[in-house]
């Protein structure tokens, strides 16, 4: 299946007038309750807005690229807005203010086609000169006619890499082990990797090892205060207590090959790796998420 087959030109819109990625992803919803496409728009965007746009990938400095599966869809839905001009993000998950914004909607039953058509966007985007002639174009016939556009196919196997996280938070060798516990506490991560100068992995930090770690540092019932609080030794450095026995793997791997080696070595999460260097992360609620979620 070809990407343009899911994305036609009546789904494009350019320009996509609007000043916040809200407002973007609300004409757009518009359009696709106008068509019938989405069933009680108005639900639909409270839940867009109650969920400040969690599953959000974002691709570079212009490209957001929100997805979530509901029942308010009967199958599978592909959305482009290209805006002239950038799109204020406050309240939503983003970090970059986008001028390109494609929805992706899914129901509840379509993961697999619904990743594969993330991960397709997601590839068309990295492609060198894409972003700019999409952002330059005055209009959809202008984007369906990009070879690169018409030449994308919607890969059938799914891989790690559709549904890492990507961006991943990561610390050295010599971070204060405080610092490492401040961040998994602001992001709420189970584990952190651990990478050299050359974003190489050199081990891992989880809950388990700040736990093993700070275990003689936890007061006793008999001697603690209420309230008192934990400090976490000051000197005490990531590759003091860091896991060094790490199982990376390959971005390429197949999601069911993941899994599978999740179960049998009982592991909760890996660093993912191309060509030696970090490039994301995928734990067991990735795949339970992404894949079983709603």
């Amino acid at each position: 299946m070809y990407l343009h087959e899911l994305l036609p030109r009546e789904r494009i819109v350019v320009p996509l007038e609007a000043a916040t990625l809200q407002g973007a992803l609300g004409s757009l919803v518009d359009k696709l309750a106008a068509d019938e496409v989405v069933r009680e728009p108005q639900e639909f965007l409270r839940l867009l807005t109650t969920t400040k746009l969690r599953d959000l990938v974002a691709i570079g400095p212009y490209v957001a690229l929100p997805h979530l599966r509901t029942d308010l869809v009967d199958r599978l839905v592909v959305m482009l807005g290209v805006a002239p001009r950038p799109l204020q993000a406050e309240g939503t998950s983003s970090e970059i203010a986008p001028e390109i914004v494609v929805l992706v909607l899914a129901p509840p039953g379509s993961a697999t086609l619904y990743l594969q058509t993330v991960a397709a966007l997601a590839r068309l985007f990295r492609q060198p000169g894409v972003v700019e002639r999409i952002r330059g174009a005055q209009s959809a016939d202008e984007i369906v006619e990009l070879p690169a556009f018409r030449e994308l196919k919607v890969q059938p196997r799914l891989t790690v890499r559709d549904i890492m996280t990507q961006r991943v938070p990561s610390v050295a060798p010599d971070t204060p082990v405080r610092d490492a516990v401040d961040l998994m506490i602001r992001r709420q991560l189970r584990a952190l990797p651990v990478v050299g100068e050359k974003d190489e992995v050199l081990g891992i930090i989880s809950e388990w090892d700040v736990m093993r770690a700070l275990l003689p540092h936890i007061p006793r019932a008999s001697g603690a205060e209420s309230g008192e609080a934990v400090a976490v030794p000051g000197h005490l450095k990531v590759r003091e207590i860091m896991s060094r026995s790490v199982l990376c793997i390959s971005e390429e791997l197949g999601v069911d090959e993941a899994a599978n080696t999740m179960i049998n070595k009982d592991v909760e999460q890996f660093p993912v790796v191309s060509e030696g260097r970090l490039t994301g992360f995928l734990t067991r609620g990735d795949i339970i998420r992404k894949l079983f979620g709603r």
